[in-house]
């Protein structure tokens, strides 16, 4: 196995940077700007830098700037130059490597930004006619990581697209995209005065908004081998732009090896429990692919018993669908005849499994009960009238609603898009899970596999199981999970789920604003409270975070403990899916560079990358799917983050089940549904009328 990072060592460690004092009385969005390109360097954890240039012996803190081009309309402080030994003050090393690199790259006319972590993006230009793709790579260095020495991680992270043409020659309004002006990358709203001056205000990158306006065509494929698209690009861009004198000469390094990728360590490299994967069925059948087993073998937990009905448009397309489905569902055929009296047959006359056959019990229709609102307009009024009339509903009773929509979730049209959340509040205030199905699917040739997807999600909806795990790596531990959204124009939010259970299911969603940590708190001391209640103390509390904890966070959750009277250890595992990461391994004994399915490799310090995929032998095949980083922290403030290596083995293999659970598709995925549930909630959730998510929707999985 190897890492998509190059060795390099440094010509000499002793160099004369640029610091300069600060600046003062900075706008908000100026000092965010300032505070992404720059560091700052504290007397107090660079005492060698202080005691080696007396210069700085006035200063408690100094700034070394990374972006420099980004800073141009910000009047700095006084400036000094200051030898530093880069290999002792390699935090300094670092972002002077980064601060040389993006000179560089920007000197070749390239467009250079800094990605949503911090990293490096640089944009390789394609011209392609009306527009330029770019091919877009992000570039770390390191200190002593996976090496004794220094190290760049080199990733493909994407392509994006740009048009020709200026802002000047072009009529868009601010609809938050961005531009490239000159080798910049920024947002629309950013741009400066010179940006308009040099560069007419720059070129706008194609989103959603500027690829309908400027009419700019995108042509889409399917990856089949990204593993291998990947590794190809990175080494494509590391002997063309890396490995060459003036690279190496500008940043005053020598790349080791030419530019050959780093091996993984063998002693790095682990496999979970073997059984781990297991899952099991209804019929006890013992398996690991879902979307091979699940329709033969049947639910493992029977979903209760429902009955469902359509919420559509009044319109032929609509009605026709709505039949459609009926006979799909009902009798297994693709038919858009209720009788034989029908005379015009409008569906494909394919033949399917029966939704009862996935479900293991029968399928109730109820005639009547269905609803066809006349328009988009009235469709809210017209759903909450239908559900207020209680002769149609049966107290105690378990519905579906099939939401039948013609409108694509890419739709631009605000209004449209939002009456399907909307749908969704008002359904769940009445005690009613629902399923939208995109009627122009009924009509693609592979909707035969959109069924058993749909089986699965339903059976999770109505409190049942498509699939189980036949030993969940778990002790008497509580788990949580935590996962954001952030939508433009949105609040963000934080999904909660907390688990109660030793099969894996979750008992209780919650969400709330990010900023609102007191709802956050008050949800887990109640989960906390019915936990102790069902099974007793926890041995272990164990957060699937969507970020890392701050110290202090620690501190209130092991205050919230005392307070119930409990002491028991926290982990907290915050994951990101690495596909676009700074570091990945590639197993390069494999044709397409994917690692077998509970592969995890120690990279540093508490970081693992974990793959979950649906190869189980040297030779078996699945999707390609990417790993994902775990980051494990002990939030026991007494013990400094310290984490026992058998934790870890617990922690990861759960994490690793937890990704064998997600109910949305009979696909395996990559990340754990104690993050993507909470995540899909907190999603949801900014669109609903009330901005709350309602108490039937705490206990049902109505976002599959």
């Amino acid at each position: 196995m190897v890492f998509n990072s190059i060795a390099v060592v440094r010509r000499s460690n002793c160099k004369v940077i640029d610091l300069f004092s600060g600046c003062r009385e900075l706008s908000k969005e100026v000092e965010k700007t300032f505070k992404n390109s720059t560091i700052r360097v504290r007397q107090e954890s660079c005492g060698n830098l202080w005691k080696e240039n007396p210069c700085l012996s006035l200063l408690e803190n100094a700034y070394f700037t990374v972006w420099e081009e980004e800073l141009i309309d910000i009047p700095k402080g006084d400036h000094f130059q200051v030898t530093a030994d880069l290999n002792t003050d390699f935090r300094i090393g670092r972002h002077e490597m980064a601060q040389k690199i993006v000179r560089y790259f920007r000197g070749l006319g390239f467009p250079v930004c800094r990605d949503f972590v911090g990293r490096i993006e640089i944009w390789i230009p394609k011209d392609e006619g009306d527009s330029i793709l770019y091919n877009r790579y992000t570039l770390k260095p390191y200190y002593k990581d996976i090496t004794d020495g220094w190290q760049i991680d080199v990733s493909h992270s994407g392509e994006s697209r740009c048009s020709k043409k200026t802002l000047y020659e072009v009529d868009l309004d601010d609809h938050g995209f961005e531009v490239i002006a000159g080798t910049e990358v920024l947002r629309r709203k950013n741009l400066k005065q010179r940006h308009f001056q040099k560069y007419s205000g720059g070129c706008p990158i194609v989103n959603r908004y500027t690829k309908k306006v400027l009419k700019l065509t995108e042509p889409r494929c399917y990856d089949r081998n990204k593993y291998v698209t990947k590794m190809n690009k990175i080494k494509n861009f590391i002997s063309t732009y890396l490995v060459t004198p003036g690279f190496q000469d500008a940043l005053d390094i020598n790349i080791l090896n030419n530019g050959a990728l780093i091996p993984v360590k063998p002693e790095d490299v682990f496999m979970v429990d073997f059984k781990a994967k297991n899952l099991l069925y209804g019929d006890g059948y013992v398996g690991a692919l879902p979307r091979n087993e699940f329709a033969q073998h049947g639910p493992y937990a029977q979903p209760k018993s429902f009955k469902y009905f359509f919420v559509s448009l009044d319109s032929s397309q609509s009605n026709v669908a709505r039949i459609r489905l009926y006979n799909i569902f009902q009798n297994g055929i693709d038919s858009s005849k209720l009788s034989d009296k029908d005379i015009i047959e409008k569906g494909t006359g394919n033949r399917y499994r029966r939704l009862s056959e996935f479900l293991n019990q029968p399928l109730s229709w109820v005639k009547n009960l269905s609803l066809a609102y006349k328009s988009y307009d009235t469709a809210l009024q017209e759903l909450q009238s239908h559900l207020m009339d209680n002769s149609r509903f049966i107290p105690g009773t378990n519905y579906i609603a099939i939401i039948i929509s013609e409108i694509h979730k890419d739709f631009q049209d605000p209004k449209l898009h939002e009456l399907y959340y909307r749908m969704k509040e008002l359904l769940m205030k009445s005690k009613i899970t629902s399923q939208v199905i995109y009627a122009p699917n009924i009509d693609n040739k592979d909707f035969k596999y959109f069924i058993p997807n749909i089986a699965a999600a339903i059976t999770g909806k109505q409190y049942g199981m498509p699939w189980g795990l036949e030993s969940l790596s778990q002790k008497n531990d509580m788990i949580v999970g935590i996962g954001a959204s952030k939508q433009l124009g949105r609040k963000p939010y934080l999904g909660t789920a907390f688990c109660f259970d030793k099969k894996g299911q979750f008992r209780e969603f919650d969400c709330c604003q990010a900023e609102d940590t007191e709802a956050l708190g008050t949800s887990l001391k109640k989960a906390l409270w019915q936990f102790c209640n069902q099974y007793g103390n926890p041995d272990r509390l164990i957060i699937h975070y969507y970020k890392k904890l701050r110290k202090d966070e620690g501190e209130q959750i092991e205050m919230m403990l005392k307070q119930n009277g409990l002491q028991c250890p926290v982990f907290v595992v915050n994951m990101v899916t690495a596909v676009n990461d700074d570091l990945i391994a590639f197993d390069t004994s494999k044709n397409d560079f994917m690692p077998i399915s509970g592969t995890y490799v120690h990279l540093r310090d508490t970081q693992f990358l974990l793959y979950n995929n649906e190869r189980y032998t040297e030779n078996g095949k699945g999707d390609i799917l990417f790993p994902i980083k775990l980051t494990i922290t002990s939030a026991n403030t007494s013990n400094e983050g310290y984490i026992m290596k058998e934790d870890a083995i617990d922690i990861i293999t759960q994490v690793y089940q937890f990704c064998r659970l997600y109910w949305k598709s009979v696909k395996m995925q990559n990340v754990p549904i104690t993050i993507a549930y909470p995540e899909l909630v907190a999603q949801y959730v900014p669109h609903f009328n009330d901005e709350d998510l309602p108490e039937f929707g705490k206990h049902n999985l109505w976002m599959l």
